[in-house]
């Protein structure tokens, strides 16, 4: 059986002893998930007796409860497991090397004190991720008629967003305008900035609008894909290696120029 014992509100402790069925694992599991409700991030103690021993219906159980932690993982602080067993502590050992961002330790049961001691810590507050940095960079010019950006990173919907915003005033100016794209590390892109309302408009308008474009740098599937788009396409597309920037600059006529003070 599982007994849930009474701890800090942060730890999950149980006592397991004799056969464990699968009622035991979803009492323990719905333990994990309470704690979880009331704290961004929890630890476990686990003490086991010798008598110990799963059924077939408590490890299928287990396994089954298991897959749906996957994803909650980085939520895991600490594991104390006390145990005189030999395999059960090797077995949690190596759970502890899967799940490297969890501290697994084991503790023989005249430790028992020390291990809840060691649980009970309080975990650190997980970090806020930071926001991703831009992956669209305008690129000023030296021409009215020429726009040009870099691509860095992943692009997402609000690099496309901010993308479309400025070049929307090109695209409604009267004549044909010449773009550059500098292809610095370019990181593939969120499905939601392709779908974006805005860049599907303006694709649209800059069919007819576009003369020439260069694009510098890039992996070789890209030059492959725009030398195919060169045939169906009216506008002219001309792929450049990092080095060729230059030449890619002088074939759309500008200078990249500096941010304006």
């Amino acid at each position: 059986m599982i007994e849930i014992l009474e701890s800090p509100k942060h730890l999950v402790a149980m006592k397991i002893s004799g056969s464990i069925t699968a009622e035991d694992i979803e009492r323990a599991y719905k333990a994990t998930e309470e704690a979880l409700k009331e704290n961004q991030r929890v630890s476990f103690f686990t003490e086991i007796e010798d008598s110990m021993s799963l059924t077939l219906e408590g490890l299928l159980k287990d396994l089954w409860e298991a897959i749906g932690q996957i994803g909650k993982i980085s939520r895991y602080y600490r594991a104390a497991v006390v145990t005189d067993k030999g395999w059960i502590g090797a077995a949690a050992r190596i759970e502890g090397l899967v799940f490297s961002n969890v501290d697994v330790r084991v503790f023989p049961r005249a430790e028992r004190g020390k291990a809840l001691d060691w649980a009970s810590g309080p975990p650190p507050a997980v970090a806020e991720p930071e926001p991703p940095k831009p992956s669209i960079h305008i690129l000023h010019t030296n021409s009215p008629n020429v726009i040009a950006w870099e691509v860095d990173g992943r692009i997402r919907d609000q690099d496309i967003k901010t993308a479309v915003e400025h070049m929307k005033p090109m695209f409604e100016k009267e004549g044909n305008i010449n773009v550059l794209a500098r292809m610095k590390n370019y990181g593939g892109f969120d499905l939601l900035a392709v779908l974006d309302d805005g860049l599907i408009k303006l694709k649209f308008n800059a069919a007819s609008k576009i003369e020439k474009y260069a694009v510098v740098g890039g992996a070789p599937w890209m030059w492959n894909f725009l030398e195919l788009m060169n045939a169906v396409i009216s506008t002219e597309i001309k792929v450049f290696d990092s080095n060729e920037e230059e030449r890619a600059w002088e074939w759309v006529g500008a200078q990249q120029a500096a941010l304006p003070e």
